[in-house]
C-alpha cells in the first residue's frame, strides 16, 4: 500500500507545557501515534504539515510517516489548532494494519450542479446537508471521496444514502437503511426578501402640502355654499309705499 501523503517524524524528548512552547517556536508540532504496540509521541515538521494539511484529501488518507529510520502507515486521528490564528498545534494518528478494517471519514464530491434540474430550470439551489460520511474498509480502499451526481435533482427533492453507490469495499456505519435514511443533498426554492421601501421625507412634506390647499378650498368652498343658503333662507323686506 503506498500513499501520496508522507511526513517525517523524530522521537520527542522532553515533555510539559514549556517544552511545548519551544517546539512550536522552533515550527515542530507535537504529536502522538495510538494503535500500534505501544503509544509514540512525536514531533512533525511544522512547514511539511502546514504544506500537506491543506489539501481535504489528507485528512481521510493512509498517510505514511517516517520516524528516524522506522516507517509506520497512519490515518489522522486529531487535530488541534490555535483558536485564533488556525494553524495545527498538536495532532493524534492511528497505526493501520493492511489487512484490518478500519472506521474512516470519507468526504461527498457533488458532481453535475451546474445542470442540476432544479437549478437550472426552476431556479433552486442546494443544501448539503452532510458533507462527509464514516466507514469501514481496509487501508487499501479508502477513496479519496464518494461522489453524488445531483444531474437529475429536481426542486424540493433530496437524496438519500440509499440513492448513492459505494465505491467497492466500503460499509456504512451509520443510515443507508430504509429505517436511517439520511438525507444528503436537498434542492429547494429560497425565499425571496420583500424590502419596503421608505418613505421620502420631501414626498411626504409636499403630499401634506397638497392636502393642506385641497383642504384650504374645499373649506372656502364650503363657506361661500352656506353664504349662498343663507341669503336664500332670508325674505326680503318689503318696500313701503307712502
Amino acid at each position: 500500500m503506498t500513499s501520496q501523503y508522507t511526513l517525517n517524524a523524530t522521537k520527542r524528548d522532553y515533555f510539559g507545557k514549556r517544552a511545548s512552547k519551544r517546539y512550536r517556536r522552533d515550527n515542530m508540532v507535537p504529536g502522538e501515534i495510538y494503535g500500534s504496540k505501544e503509544n509514540q509521541s512525536i514531533l512533525i515538521n511544522g512547514f511539511e504539515l502546514s504544506k500537506q494539511s491543506k489539501d481535504p484529501q489528507f485528512y481521510s488518507n493512509v498517510i505514511d510517516l517516517s520516524i528516524d529510520k522506522s516507517k509506520v502507515e497512519v490515518i489522522l486521528k486529531d487535530v488541534q489548532r490555535d483558536p485564533q490564528k488556525s494553524y495545527i498545534t498538536h495532532i493524534d494518528f492511528l497505526a493501520v494494519d493492511k489487512d484490518k478494517k478500519i472506521h474512516v471519514n470519507v468526504p461527498f464530491k457533488f458532481i453535475n450542479e451546474e445542470i442540476c434540474k432544479g437549478i437550472k430550470l426552476s431556479g433552486g439551489i442546494l443544501s448539503h446537508i452532510i458533507t462527509e460520511i464514516e466507514v469501514n474498509c481496509l487501508p487499501k480502499d479508502i477513496p479519496e471521496n464518494i461522489e453524488v451526481d445531483v444531474a437529475e435533482l429536481d426542486l424540493n427533492q433530496s437524496l438519500h444514502l440509499t440513492e448513492i453507490t459505494l465505491p467497492e469495499g466500503l460499509e456504512l456505519l451509520h443510515g443507508g437503511d430504509k429505517e436511517h435514511d439520511t438525507a444528503i443533498v436537498k434542492c429547494y426554492k429560497p425565499i425571496e426578501e420583500v424590502i419596503e421601501e421608505p418613505e421620502v421625507e420631501g414626498e411626504a412634506e409636499g403630499d401634506a402640502e397638497v392636502e393642506g390647499e385641497e383642504g384650504a378650498k374645499a373649506s372656502d368652498t364650503d363657506t361661500e355654499e352656506s353664504k349662498e343658503t343663507k341669503e336664500t333662507k332670508e325674505p326680503k323686506e318689503e318696500t313701503k309705499k307712502d
